[in-house]
């Protein structure tokens, strides 16, 4: 835990996730329909994945791969494609976290998934250190606790209903409603609002590549890089500052993946 503990900086990081908590076991129900529908992977198996794996993508991704016959390791290196936008997050904190603890540096990046990384990109990068770790800590244990609990429920109850929910039901808005509160965090200014519009419109067309969550990654590259531009442009004007810093619409964008 921080040196110091923070109260404020815990609830500012409570405050700033709960937007984005009411579609998480919207997503555990649709994730237990997909395994209710799959061949190949059983229902234990299916929940306990809720319990072990810190993903959706990355889990739906497993299931739909194993069910069409792919091996372990092409299961495995799916993962690793729908899951490389982290390199990006742990890139973009690097310098943030260069005086956090040893101890920040080991727990840290196990907590560093797109909510938890898109409400630290929102605060000044020069808050004390006490605040910015609280802040992280407090957002990704309450991110673990939230995910793990109303994922595995909502896997449960998609198990077990199934069969009688109607087929009809587009229980998949529940993803895209999870990531339009990014979305929203990240326009703050102009750069901001280029890289949700562009992001937002390569969600749409991207929205059917194979492994599931593919298109979301390819959103988030685009969004990025069309931020980055409209940060350089608006820096070259002089409508904005130079290059990207904090604050800026290529910072705020690198949370909506």
């Amino acid at each position: 835990m921080p040196t110091t503990w923070n109260r404020p900086a815990a609830i500012d990081a409570l405050r700033a996730l709960l937007p984005l908590t009411p579609p998480v076991p919207i997503f555990g129900l649709v994730f237990g329909l997909a395994v209710v529908e799959s061949v190949e992977v059983g229902s234990a198996a299916g929940w306990a994945s809720s319990l072990l794996v810190f993903g959706g993508a990355s889990q739906l991704a497993a299931v739909v791969v194993i069910d069409a016959g792919g091996t372990a390791l092409v299961a495995i290196g799916t993962i690793v494609v729908v899951n490389a936008r982290h390199v990006m997050y742990s890139a973009a904190l690097r310098a943030r976290f260069a005086d956090a603890p040893t101890w920040f540096r080991v727990v840290g990046p196990y907590f560093l998934v797109d909510q938890v990384f898109a409400i630290t990109e929102t605060r000044p990068a020069d808050d004390p250190v006490d605040y910015r770790l609280t802040h992280f800590v407090t957002g990704g244990l309450y991110w673990l606790v939230w995910w793990t609990a109303s994922v595995a429920v909502g896997t449960i109850i998609g198990l077990t209903a199934g069969d009688v929910i109607p087929a009809g039901w587009s229980l998949e808005f529940s993803v895209p409603l999870l990531f339009l509160g990014l979305l929203v965090n990240a326009i703050r200014d102009r750069p901001g609002l280029v890289a949700a519009a562009v992001a937002a419109t390569m969600a749409v067309v991207a929205g059917d590549l194979d492994p599931p969550g593919t298109g979301l990654l390819v959103a988030a590259a685009a969004g990025l890089a069309a931020g980055a531009l409209a940060d350089e442009v608006d820096g070259r004007s002089g409508a904005g500052p130079a290059g990207p810093g904090p604050g800026s619409g290529a910072d705020q964008w690198e949370g909506v993946g």
